[in-house]
């Protein structure tokens, strides 16, 4: 065999110029780069991109393969939800300047879905600035104000220039009338109707765009329309809160029967948060039903949502006590003592049903009413029902309450949180005007102040905070009681109040709550001692505060009535009344109702000279009157046609008390 040369394999050395083996390298590397990350091996082929950029800086179709690259690696990210890695691919794309715009929307996106709502804003708007699909951006930007920022006022301007610009949109109408529905309440009423039935239109077998159109009908009382869409909701499957909202607009039309039974339906909510209701709701074969024969058995009634619902619906109790055979009461234990000491003739528990407690039927208190056949005409003891002692109230009163004249009103003006939907809470600043009234005081019955709202009231105007003092509803009721009238928003002191028939205004928002069927008139129907003043438009509280004011200055009046009628002898000047209309000024009713220290420069003012006597009998059995004045020499016998006989002021305050309580 013949022998190959060693020159023929090994081959003689080439040499090459020296950028050209760059070359060959550079090469290489790009196909290395591309390949590890469409192999989605980002990581490595990013830093060979890197390293390579460096080295050819002013090669543009090498660096825009890199920023391609980092963008697909980006948008990977972003739809794998891992939005901080993304974000930092986006930062990179736009300190190499690059400007597509959906570097912007994306970088908004991560940013929102971060829980950076307003630092999400300046993307999407400067991917406004630059986006040829306004529709899209439009969107973005409707949806963050509403859902993030709550900005309810841009997300309508957003929603609307997606209606000018791309005209039919179910999703858009229905978005636009829900949002004025929500914000402006009552305000608009044409517009949240239009939106809507345009919506249906559009989307005719829409479940929640027909369940809206029927509740902005319902809420402006054109029920001939909003009953035929409610039975068009019937028909496309409602869910249970659907179902619950059309029980509460029955109510607020005054069918009871049937607006109670959908109620119901507030158990199975599709949105119920867990611990919204207690437990035992949950258990069907001891929850009252329609079919249930209550004869012979334990019942036990069990609160459910609130305190103020608890106090409304305990009304029902002796109707209950005679369909069965024994009631016991579950309640809230802030609401405890107060139930205990108003002779509810029952046993009652804090909170939860005792263990071993032997009981047939559960009754959550909200469906008394349907199990008692009630209608608004028969609703029990709106009079008032609920009481505390007399002396408890006396003990509230000697260690909270200032011992003067004035005539006291107390206030609420904020609710739970479940009572937002409808702005039933007043701003504290729109009852500024009663602290300004003369002859006035103002006691606070307001216990949680989130927003600080007592903490900012002008120094020049005067209240007493009670809240702090009130450990539990005995303890308000005790307070109430030792109130000339009291001024709230929809909660659950004004619903104490109406229950223990003090004389009572309820503010209310031009929308209310369904379980409010009268608004307006002389009382509530739920509590006769309940007087509501309702706002004309939405959040217009000055207006119905005016009303009340013209109220209270009556108020004061029929007190100083009677106050005057107590301490004036029968036929003198002062026991006529002052009539209502009399040109009487308010300083004057200040002066008669005012502190200690009144009755003193009332005396200066009108010249009355006070004497007191003190009789004393002798052992022998002989009595002997001897006066004493506080003038230098004895005061001249008048008769009561001549001069105002007042009374001493301890005399007279006692004596009005009594008369008041």
């Amino acid at each position: 065999m013949a022998q190959v040369s060693r020159k023929l394999i090994v081959g003689k050395p080439i040499t090459l110029p020296e950028e050209v083996n760059d070359d060959l390298i550079f090469d290489i590397d790009v196909a290395l780069a591309e390949e590890y990350c469409k192999n989605k091996e980002y990581e490595k082929g990013f830093e060979i991109y890197e390293r390579l950029v460096r080295k050819a800086f002013g090669d543009i179709e090498l660096k825009n393969k890199y920023m391609r690259q980092m963008k697909t690696y980006a948008d990977t990210l972003l739809k794998e939800k891992k939005y901080s890695k993304a974000l930092e691919q986006y930062k990179k794309l736009l300190r190499q300047n690059v400007t597509d715009p959906y570097i912007f929307k994306n970088a908004a996106i991560c940013l929102n879905e971060m829980g950076q709502p307003v630092r999400a804003l300046r993307f999407f708007e400067k991917y406004e600035e630059n986006a040829y699909d306004k529709e899209e951006v439009y969107k973005y930007l409707a949806d963050i104000y509403y859902e993030n920022i709550k900005d309810y006022e841009k997300a309508i301007d957003y929603y609307e220039k997606m209606i000018e610009k791309y005209g039919d949109n179910a999703h858009v109408y229905n978005m636009l009338g829900h949002l004025y529905s929500t914000y402006y309440q009552d305000k608009y009423m044409d517009k949240q109707i239009y939106y809507l039935k345009k919506a249906a239109e559009l989307e005719p077998n829409n479940r929640v765009i027909i369940k809206n159109i029927a509740y902005v009908l319902g809420k402006f009382r054109k029920f001939e329309e909003a009953d035929k869409y409610y039975a068009r909701l019937q028909q496309l499957n409602p869910s249970h809160s659907d179902l619950h909202s059309y029980g509460g607009y029955l109510v607020s039309k005054r069918d009871f029967e049937n607006g109670f039974r959908f109620l119901m339906h507030r158990f199975a909510k599709e949105d119920l948060q867990e611990g919204a209701f207690p437990p035992i709701f949950l258990n069907k074969k001891v929850r009252w039903n329609d079919k249930m024969d209550l004869s012979g058995k334990h019942v036990i009634l069990h609160f459910e949502q609130g305190f103020g619902d608890s106090i409304m619906f305990i009304r029902y109790l002796d109707l209950i006590k005679e369909m069965c055979d024994k009631v016991s009461i579950v309640v809230q234990r802030p609401l405890l003592e107060l139930f205990a000491g108003s002779d509810l003739g029952c046993d009652i528990y804090p909170d939860d049903i005792p263990m071993g407690l032997k009981y047939d039927v559960v009754i959550p208190m909200m469906d008394l009413p349907l199990v008692c056949h009630s209608t608004p005409e028969t609703i029990p003891h709106p009079e008032g029902y609920l009481k505390v002692d007399q002396k408890y109230i006396d003990e509230f009163r000697e260690q909270y309450i200032h011992k003067n004249d004035k005539f006291k009103i107390g206030v609420a003006y904020e609710g739970s949180i479940m009572g937002k939907e409808t702005d039933r809470d007043i701003p504290f600043k729109f009852m500024y005007p009663l602290m300004e009234l003369p002859g006035v005081e103002i006691y606070s019955f307001q216990v949680s102040d989130p927003s600080n709202q007592m903490d900012r009231v002008p120094a020049n105007l005067q209240f007493i905070r009670l809240g702090d003092k009130l450990r539990n509803f005995k303890d308000t009721a005790a307070g109430l009681k030792c109130m000339d009238m009291f001024i709230s928003s929809d909660n659950g002191v004004m619903n104490l109040a109406g229950a223990l028939g003090i004389p009572s205004i309820c503010l209310f928002n031009t929308i209310s709550e369904w379980r409010w069927i009268v608004t307006q008139g002389e009382d509530v129907v739920w509590y006769k001692s309940v007087k509501p003043l309702q706002c004309p438009t939405s959040r217009a509280w000055d207006i119905p505060v005016r009303q009340a004011i013209e109220i209270v200055e009556k108020r004061q009046l029929e007190k100083l009535n009677n106050t005057l009628k107590l301490s004036a002898p029968k036929g003198s000047i002062k026991s006529k009344n002052i009539s209502p209309n009399a040109a009487v000024s308010l300083d004057a009713v200040a002066e008669l109702l005012g502190g200690e220290e009144e009755p003193k420069k009332t005396a200066k003012k009108t010249a009355v000279k006070k004497s007191t006597a003190k009789k004393t009998v002798s052992k022998a059995g002989e009595k002997k009157a001897t006066a004493k004045s506080s003038l230098k020499k004895p005061a001249e016998k008048k008769s009561p046609s001549k001069t105002s006989n007042v009374k001493p002021a301890k005399k007279t305050t006692g004596r009005a008390k009594k008369k008041e309580e």
